[in-house]
């Protein structure tokens, strides 16, 4: 098989999904790939008190689309060994999550964001975002402290 791309055009498999029929240019296609969801993850401890953590996002972020988080029971005599995944947030007692200065959620229960109460891959929080966003998560901690596990969705 010296010759593998002719043997791929024979095939009729080209290097970009939608252009078998030669209809959709490459161009065209970058253009949907650009509009497909992303996802950034984060993972933080909030120690007991107030914790505050800046999400950063990619310079090409044009539109929020959600978020989700579960927590993690940090246990002060074996602090690498933790709780079991993805359990719900036991220490935590609230969050506030700001973009741009809008508080988009206020003094929630963090656990309405995990997987226990939302049937769906993440909570909607649809926001226009220009790349140059500030995006910020505020726990309030009254007891030992928890990892947190984030993730933003984005388009």
């Amino acid at each position: 098989m010296d010759n593998f791309s002719e043997e791929m055009n024979f095939l009729n498999a080209p290097n970009f999904m939608g252009q078998q029929l030669g209809k959709i240019s490459i161009d065209q296609v970058r253009s949907v790939i650009k509009r497909q969801k992303r996802i950034k993850g984060y993972e933080f401890t909030a120690q007991t008190g107030t914790s505050s953590f800046n999400l950063d996002l990619s310079g090409t972020a044009r539109i929020l689309l959600g978020i989700a988080m579960y927590g993690q029971y940090v246990d002060p005599e074996t602090p690498f060994k933790g709780g079991s995944c993805c359990t719900p947030f036991t220490q935590i007692s609230t969050v506030q999550f700001k973009v741009n200065n809008e508080i988009v959620i206020d003094t929630l229960n963090p656990n309405f964001l995990s997987f226990g109460f939302n049937t769906n891959e993440y909570y909607y929080l649809p926001r226009p975002l220009s790349g140059t966003d500030e995006l910020t998560l505020v726990f309030t901690n009254n007891l030992l402290p928890e990892n947190v596990y984030v993730v933003i969705y984005y388009i």
